[in-house]
């Protein structure tokens, strides 16, 4: 009995796969397109079927069918027409791709599961083949067939060589023989030697089909024989003939025929070039039995290469070269050169008695000219070869040679010479004439061939000089890199170089015009062939650098790493921030100023060198600007001295200048703690000492006191005060004195203020100092104190000075008298020391104090 088994999911979907394969008993699903190879840009339509009785697991709920065109989703439009059958119908293009993958799926459990993929490729019909040719190995006999397949059908194509029997120009067509299939070359196919009917006519044609299309060559109808293509014959000997006329020298050259293909009628080719020269000259149809042939017109003494080709007669390819022959002609023995040689030179001054250095440079005598081989070359100053006073300059065999041009000489002669004798001189004259041409321009045309063309001059030339040289960094030699040629017709006016010329190179192109009497100056212009980058870029150095600018300068590259004329630099700076900025300078500067950076910042900077043909970079040099400038530096230097200078002078003025500091720190005294409060004369030492010991105060002693009386004829009153004037310095008391400076009119006694001379200390105000509206009488005393003295002559009263300065005058006193006054002081004599002073003296003129 049969059991029912639940699958898994996944072995679900194996049996989904199962159902679409190939072998699957049925197929749930299909997929239908107009084409599986369209044209390219055509469009498509596709149709998908699914059978839902065919896919067990889409029996139930609704089908919602999508498409997929190479991993992108589309939608298409969807149908039933009922019996559970739904369609999806989908058109896709244009196509731009060779190939494309079309996919059908259904929705599952929101998952889409592929039903059938198709893939759809896009092209053109194939293409014509062209150049069909066949050629037949002699030695194999087999035909190989070969041709160009066209422009490219972007489709897989099939290629088949055809071939039949024919008749009537293959007009005809009868027995066709085994296709032929390329193989390891798409492009060409090798038929067999027992597939091919020898001398008889056959057709041969490639037929090219892809998917669009099925196209065929032109039809080859030849006979295989006469398509074949001989081994290259061997040279075996070239041997000189004595010929007349003499002037001209022919030889013999024999070959041998291939193997393979000796019994064959042959038609055969001779070409033939002089050692080193680059073009043949071709010598055709030769037809020998004997295989040799004969040719005149080669030059005496010179050496050849000769190679031989050959053909079946009557067949339609020549065979490849056969290898080289050297063969150099006898000697003529009996001329001499006959030709003129072209002459060039250099010249520089000499050593101090060694006359003028000149450099000669010649062209190889002309072949024809040369009557057989040169053996040297001769220079001297006279145009006579069996004159024996004027020295030779040089004999060589070289094609150039340096001496020592005598003073005074203009011209010299050179000539060549063989066996037989010298040839007619060549006059080289060294006079120059101030003409050159107008104007000179030079253009490449390849890599390694220039374009030169000249104005004429004014004064017709006899001929030109072109002087060509490869310009490097270092100083060439006189005679290494410097080519030239000789125009010998003055009409001429353009000229292509062809000798010594590389791409990538400079070089220097100059043109000399010739004359009768002598050569013009050169006209100079500088060409590449061909440009690309510079190989490397200009080092990068630092200058002067401030906060805000830096100076770059650099050397020019060296020339043989330019490769083209430098356009242009591009200075590149970056700053942290990796914000870059540029400038371009011309190519003729070498230093450059960057501005606008920002201070204490590091830069990375590099350089670019330009040509036409590319730019290359250079390496990164870092920059760091200064916090400051020197300016300001020296700003700042200058502003730290200036004070400097300023503190010292003050210094040195105050320690030096006593008036300078009593302005602006004056001394004001200090009575109480003067030394005159601690001093007293020698006399009343012993009393003081007494009045100490009882526990009475000591008295201060001034040195003199001097009393100034009051007019006994006039009073003093309070309300009137005369000036008066102070006595003269000195220990006196004399009353009549006093009271001179207390007469009416008397000047009021100087004030000394800061003044270094001796001053009178003090004044004693006798009048109360309770009123200070009304101006009290006082006394003067006077002293030989160098104390200076306050300007104002009634100070205010310090703190520590007599509580009875700061008082108040008594309400209703108006008046004052001596009597009032000296019962006050009397009590007030232990506060002031100078008064007490004045009570030990007992000086008679105090009775009324």
């Amino acid at each position: 009995m049969a059991t029912r088994m639940k699958l898994p999911r996944r072995h679900l979907e194996c049996c989904i796969i199962f159902l679409l394969l190939p072998g699957g008993a049925l197929e749930c699903s299909n997929l239908a397109v107009d084409s599986p190879v369209v044209l390219w840009g055509a469009t498509v339509t596709a149709t998908c079927t699914i059978w839902r009785n065919r896919c067990p697991f889409l029996k139930d709920g609704e089908i919602q069918m999508m498409w997929k065109l190479d991993g992108q989703v589309l939608h298409g439009v969807q149908y039933s027409p009922g019996n559970g059958v739904e369609f999806s119908n989908i058109t896709i293009g244009p196509l731009n791709r060779t190939m494309v993958s079309l996919g059908c799926y259904v929705l599952k459990d929101e998952k889409p599961h592929l039903l059938n993929l198709k893939q759809i490729h896009a092209g053109y019909p194939p293409s014509q083949p062209q150049n069909f040719t066949c050629i037949m190995n002699a030695t194999t006999r087999n035909l190989k067939c070969q041709w160009d397949p066209g422009e490219d059908s972007l489709l897989q194509v099939h290629t088949i060589l055809k071939g039949f029997r024919s008749q009537s120009g293959c007009a005809v067509l009868l027995d066709p023989i085994p296709d032929c299939i390329p193989e390891a070359d798409p492009n060409s196919c090798t038929i067999l030697r027992p597939n091919l009917h020898l001398y008889q006519p056959m057709a041969f044609w490639v037929m090219v089909h892809n998917g669009l299309g099925v196209v065929q060559s032109e039809l080859l109808c030849a006979d295989p024989v006469d398509l074949v293509k001989l081994d290259p014959p061997t040279v075996q000997s070239v041997q000189s003939i004595q010929s007349i006329p003499e002037e001209t020298h022919c030889v013999s050259v024999a070959w041998d025929a291939a193997e393979d293909s000796a019994h064959m009628k042959q038609l055969c080719d001779l070409r033939y070039r002089k050692d080193g020269d680059q073009e043949w000259m071709l010598v055709q149809n030769i037809t020998s039995s004997t295989r040799q042939a004969q040719h005149c017109g080669f030059l005496f003494g010179i050496p050849y290469q000769f190679q031989m080709r050959c053909q079946k007669l009557g067949a339609r390819y020549m065979s490849d070269w056969s290898p080289t022959k050297t063969f150099t002609t006898h000697e003529d023995s009996g001329h001499v050169p006959s030709g003129e040689l072209d002459a060039w030179w250099k010249m520089k001054p000499g050593e101090t008695g060694q006359g003028t250095q000149v450099q000669l440079l010649w062209k190889p005598m002309n072949p024809k000219e040369a009557k057989g081989k040169i053996l040297g070359y001769w220079v001297t100053l006279s145009p006579q070869q069996n004159s024996g006073q004027l020295p030779t300059l040089c004999n060589t065999t070289e094609l150039y040679c340096n001496f020592s041009l005598p003073s005074g000489s203009q011209r010299i002669y050179l000539m060549a010479y063989n066996a037989r004798g010298t040839s007619p001189p060549t006059e080289i004259l060294f006079q120059k004439k101030d003409i050159s041409v107008p104007k000179i321009q030079a253009s490449p045309l390849g890599e390694n061939s220039i374009c030169v063309s000249w104005d004429p001059v004014g004064e017709p030339a006899t001929g030109y000089i072109i002087e060509w040289q490869r310009l490097t960094s270092v100083d060439p030699s006189d005679d290494a890199e410097t080519s030239w040629t000789r125009l010998r017709n003055g009409e001429e006016k353009q000229i292509l170089i062809q000798e010594n010329i590389e791409p990538y190179q400079l070089y220097n192109i100059s043109i000399y015009p010739l004359y009768k009497d002598g050569v013009g100056m050169p006209q100079n212009t500088e060409v590449y062939t061909k440009q690309k980058a510079p190989l490397d870029s200009p080092k990068l150095c630092l200058g002067s650098i401030s906060k805000t600018t830096a100076q770059l300068h650099w050397e020019p590259i060296p020339l043989e790493l330019r490769n083209g004329f430098i356009t242009n630099y591009t200075i590149f700076w970056i700053s942290p921030d990796d914000n870059m900025s540029s400038a371009v300078v011309n190519s003729s500067v070498k230093t450059f100023t960057i501005t606008g950076l920002r201070p204490l910042t590091m830069y990375k900077v590099h350089i670019m060198a330009s040509t036409v043909g590319g730019s290359t970079n250079g390496t990164v040099l870092m920059l760091y600007t200064k916090a400051m400038d020197d300016m300001d530096i020296s700003f700042a230097y200058l502003v730290i001295g200036l004070l400097l200078i300023m503190l010292i002078v003050l210094v040195v003025c105050f320690e030096n200048s006593k008036r300078m500091k009593m302005q602006f720190w004056p001394s004001v005294p200090d009575p109480a703690n003067s030394s005159l409060g601690r001093w007293a004369p020698a006399v009343l030492q012993e009393e003081a000492l007494l009045d100490s010991k009882s526990g009475e105060l000591s008295p201060t002693i001034i040195p003199a006191i001097l009393v100034l009386e009051k007019d006994r004829k006039k009073g003093l009153s309070c309300e009137k005060r005369e000036a008066s004037k102070p006595l003269p310095d000195g220990p006196r008391s004399d009353a009549s004195n006093a009271d001179a400076a207390l007469l009416p009119g008397s000047p009021k006694p100087a004030s000394h203020v800061n003044g270094s001379e001796p001053v009178q200390y003090a004044r004693v105000f006798l009048g109360s100092y309770h009123s200070q509206r009304g101006a009290p009488s006082s006394l003067y005393l006077r002293s030989n104190s160098t104390q200076p003295l306050l300007g104002d002559t009634t100070p205010s009263p310090e703190p520590y000075e007599n509580l009875w300065f700061h008082g108040d005058r008594p309400a209703g006193a108006h008046g004052c008298s001596f009597q009032e006054d000296a019962v006050f002081l009397d009590g007030t004599l232990v506060d002031f020391p100078l008064l007490q002073g004045v009570k030990v003296d007992g000086d008679d003129g105090l009775g009324d104090f």
